[in-house]
C-alpha cells in the first residue's frame, strides 16, 4: 500500500503543487486540507467520536488526498469511519481555516487546516458498528456539546472547538461557543 499524501494549499485554499505525508505536515503546521462531518441521529442528537487521541472530535473527520476535493473526500470518510453509506451531505463551508495549536505546552506538534465541513442525517434503523477507524461514538444535544466546550474545552479536540464555533454562526444556531476562551483554557487539567 502506497503512502497517502496531502497538498500542500496555500491560504487561500490553493494547491501549490507540493503534496507531503500525514507526518510531514503536522510536523510543523503545513497548511493541507481536512472534512468534518456533523452527523445527527432521528432525535436531533450529534454524533459524538471518541478519538484514538482521548479526545471528543467530529462525527467523522479525516484528510482529503492529494487531487481530491471536499466532498468526495467527505463521502469517503463517512462511509470508512462510520459505515453510513450514501449519505445525503450538505456542505456547510469549504476552505475554512484552522489554526488547532491552542496550548503549544501540550501539543507536541501543530496542526493547521483547510477544512470542508459538512452535515449528514442518519436513516431510521441505521446502527453503528464500531471498525479500525473509529472504536465509538455517542450522541449528545448541540446545545449540551456546546456548554461542554465552553466549560471544559480540553476534552474536545482543538479543530472540533474551531469547526463547531463556524457552524454555529452558518447555520444562525441559538448558541455562542467563546472560541477565544476555549483555546486559553484548553489543556488546563481542572475544569473551568
Amino acid at each position: 500500500m502506497s503512502e497517502e499524501l496531502f497538498d500542500v494549499v496555500d491560504g487561500n485554499d490553493k494547491p501549490t503543487g507540493i503534496k507531503l505525508n500525514k507526518e510531514s505536515v503536522h510536523q510543523d503546521g503545513t497548511l493541507h486540507r481536512c472534512i468534518a462531518v456533523y452527523v445527527f441521529d432521528a432525535n436531533g442528537d450529534l454524533l459524538i467520536q471518541n478519538h484514538h487521541s482521548g479526545f471528543y472530535d467530529h462525527t467523522v473527520g479525516g484528510h482529503v488526498s492529494a487531487g481530491e476535493d471536499y466532498l468526495p473526500a467527505a463521502i469517503r470518510e463517512t462511509e470508512e469511519e462510520i459505515g453510513l453509506k450514501n449519505a445525503n451531505l450538505q456542505t456547510i463551508i469549504t476552505s475554512l481555516y484552522s489554526d488547532e495549536q491552542f496550548n503549544p505546552a501540550k501539543q507536541k506538534s501543530r496542526q493547521r487546516h483547510m477544512f470542508g465541513i459538512f452535515e449528514a442525517h442518519v436513516p431510521a434503523g441505521w446502527k453503528f458498528e464500531p471498525n479500525q477507524e473509529v472504536e465509538s461514538i455517542f450522541a449528545q444535544s448541540l446545545e449540551q456539546t456546546i456548554d461542554q466546550m465552553n466549560k471544559n474545552p480540553g476534552l474536545f479536540t482543538p479543530g472540533f472547538i474551531n469547526t463547531m464555533a463556524e457552524f454555529i454562526k452558518l447555520k444562525h444556531l441559538p448558541y455562542e461557543l467563546d472560541v477565544d476562551r476555549a483555546r486559553k483554557n484548553w489543556g488546563r487539567d481542572e475544569n473551568l
